[in-house]
């Protein structure tokens, strides 16, 4: 048993499993593009050519995936431009890990805890098929990280651009996140507290940095108000009866939405533990979702704690209010569900071994599942 603890210290061992998990994620430079990529896709190609049209009309979709789409574009080998833009992907995805990393070293947990808290992230169901694709998935995960990180760094001018500018780019990604503008407000009563001779230069700040999703915001009401969008994500709100209670109904699972292929929102939350395709149980995922609050709000007196707390708690807001609540949009929250799942266990249990144990052990049973997907898709291609 001493034997096996002193093996899972060892940083070496993480950065092993770690590098298994980039070369896994690789598998997703030689698949197809599929679903919204294809629209990332033909976005891109007028972007281009000067216009931001999906075919004939403007669209309102979200800017960042198909500009990149657009900057890594090889024509005569598209191809490589699409490997190029995911690998680009898969970097931003671990950067948003070391973000994470980081951020919970403040919170003063143990090098081998944080290690097991990430590679369970890292390997839970999904994260290493969705990251690298061209989905906005990874830059939602770097730039939600990188917020959050700023957030809880020294309250100065230089955190705060990258803080702001990192809100503006989350925004810009995917829309829901924009309810994180509710943590931005209460940085800016917290920095006037602190600094108030410096507060007029981040107010000057903002406005600069915001500039350019203004600009988008109008172009996009233009667009909306004249139903002019080939496809738009606001038409969901565009219903004759109720919207607005039709859209939280979906989001919290009760009903399916018309515009997806199964119940989401919270009956998905359990696809993320569990290797199944497409599983949706409601009972199962109210019951982690609800001990998600309840470890968080065991550490309620963390002030990290409590920012992450807010922060999951104002996206899985939006989860619901967006309507739809893919379970692909959970892997963002990842960490802080680990994290709270820890905080339990830490009730009960003083020892930290046991989790590791446990944690391990669950970890080697999604990782022979990501074998064996990566088996699966070389034999589909081959």
């Amino acid at each position: 048993m001493n034997q096996l603890q002193k093996i899972l210290e060892s940083k070496r061992l993480y950065y092993i499993l770690f590098g298994i998990l980039i070369l896994l994620s690789l598998r997703n430079l030689f698949l197809p593009l599929q679903g919204d990529e294809l629209t990332y896709n033909k976005i891109a190609q007028n972007v281009l050519e000067g216009k931001y049209y999906q075919t004939k009309n403007p669209s309102s979709v979200i800017p960042i995936v198909p500009f990149l789409m657009a900057f890594f574009s090889t024509p005569k080998i598209p191809l490589l431009g699409f490997a190029l833009h995911k690998l680009f992907h898969i970097g931003l995805c671990f950067l948003g890990i070391r973000f994470a990393f980081l951020t919970f070293k403040k919170l003063n947990l143990e090098p081998t805890i944080t290690y097991t808290l990430l590679l369970l992230t890292c390997v839970s169901s999904g994260f290493l098929s969705f990251l690298p694709s061209l989905y906005p998935e990874a830059i939602v995960f770097v730039t939600f990280w990188g917020f959050i990180y700023y957030l809880n760094s020294k309250k100065n001018l230089s955190n705060f651009k990258r803080l702001f500018a990192l809100f503006i780019l989350l925004v810009f990604t995917r829309y829901v996140y924009a309810i994180l503008g509710l943590m931005v407000l209460l940085y800016y009563y917290s920095y006037f507290q602190q600094d108030r001779k410096n507060f007029g230069k981040i107010i000057l700040y903002s406005i600069i940095i915001t500039t350019p999703l203004l600009f988008w915001f109008k172009y996009v009401y233009n667009i909306e108000s004249q139903n002019l969008s080939e496809i738009s994500y606001f038409s969901r709100y565009k219903m004759d009866e109720n919207p607005l209670w039709y859209n939280i109904k979906c989001g919290l699972g009760l009903e399916q939405h018309y515009q997806v292929n199964r119940v989401n929102g919270i009956p998905a939350f359990i696809s993320l533990f569990i290797p199944v395709t497409g599983i949706r149980n409601f009972a199962i995922s109210l019951v982690l979702l609800l001990a998600v609050f309840f470890g968080l709000y065991k550490n309620w007196k963390n002030p990290i704690t409590k920012q992450l707390s807010i922060a999951f708690g104002l996206v899985f807001l939006g989860f619901v209010l967006a309507g739809t609540g893919f379970s692909r949009y959970w892997l963002v929250l990842l960490p802080i569900i680990y994290l709270s799942f820890y905080y339990i266990y830490t009730l009960f249990i003083k020892n930290g071994n046991y989790f590791i144990y446990a944690s391990n052990l669950f970890f080697i049973v999604l990782l022979l599942n990501e074998f064996r997907i990566t088996l699966l898709l070389i034999k589909k291609i081959i």
